[in-house]
Parts: C-alpha cells; structure tokens; sequence
C-alpha cells in the first residue's frame, strides 16, 4: 500500500532583484555522498514524464522575469526521486518508508550533492545540497 501525505507551503513574491538566501555553513563529509548535475535538459523532460507544466521549471525568461527566481526551478519532487533512488541504492532494496520536506528552493543549472547518513534507529538521513552551500532538501528513509 502507497500512502501520501502532502503539505504544500507557497512562498511570497519575490521582489526583482531580491536578495539570494544566505548560504548554510560547509556541511561535514557523511558517509554516502553522490552528486547530480542538473540541467535545463533534466528538468524539462522531468516535467514532461510528470506531467507538470508549470514554466518555472522550462522556460527561463518566465521564470526570471516574471516569477523572479534567479534561474528555473529544480522541481522539489525530482529532488525527492534523487533521494529516494540514493536511499535504494545504499540500502541494496527499495525502503518501506521514506518522508522529505524541502528547506530551500534549488533554482538554476548546478551541480547537487546528494548525501546520506545512517542513524542509529536503522533509519536514513538523507539530504540535498545546492551548489551555493544551502540544504533544499531533507528526507529520511526507514527499512
């Protein structure tokens, strides 16, 4: 049995020109890293296999000038299926349970890290972090 649970949480405007987050502190090695790069190419053809057509995540000029993101939108689901596949692969099987939230937007052409720590409940401690040192991601699977 699938279960979903969603709380959607949608940001303010931005102002043009705003200011860009504050980036979170170097982060310490965790014992399963693997980095992905992403791409305009990725997030189209994410939104085409998901069916989302929401140009934040296409079309750059929408994105910049109308949305005011400082790039497109890595979307928050591709980051999720980043993190689940990882936690497949460093369990040797598919969890029974995984859970995430996203903490910042990941916007723009970069290079993510996607990274692993076990905890000492047998449960993963998964996360995802920007090229600019910020987390946008964190998620926990349970075998």
């Amino acid at each position: 049995m699938i279960k979903e649970d969603q709380t959607i949480v949608y940001r303010e405007a931005a102002a043009p020109g705003g200011s860009p987050a504050l980036a979170s502190a170097a982060l310490p090695p965790a014992p399963h890293e693997r980095s992905v790069d992403v791409d305009s190419v990725l997030l189209f053809r994410y939104s085409a296999l998901t069916f989302n057509g929401h140009r934040i995540h296409y079309d750059l000029p929408y994105a910049t000038e109308v949305e005011h993101y400082r790039g497109l939108v890595i979307h928050g689901p591709l980051q999720a299926t980043l993190l689940l596949n990882f936690a497949a692969m460093i369990g040797d099987r598919p969890p029974r349970g995984f859970s995430f939230r996203g903490n910042n937007p990941a916007t723009g052409a970069q290079r993510l890290v996607l990274r692993g720590t076990p905890g000492e409940d047998g449960a993963l401690a998964l996360e995802v972090q920007g090229a600019d040192g910020n987390v946008t991601m964190k998620a926990t699977a349970q075998w």
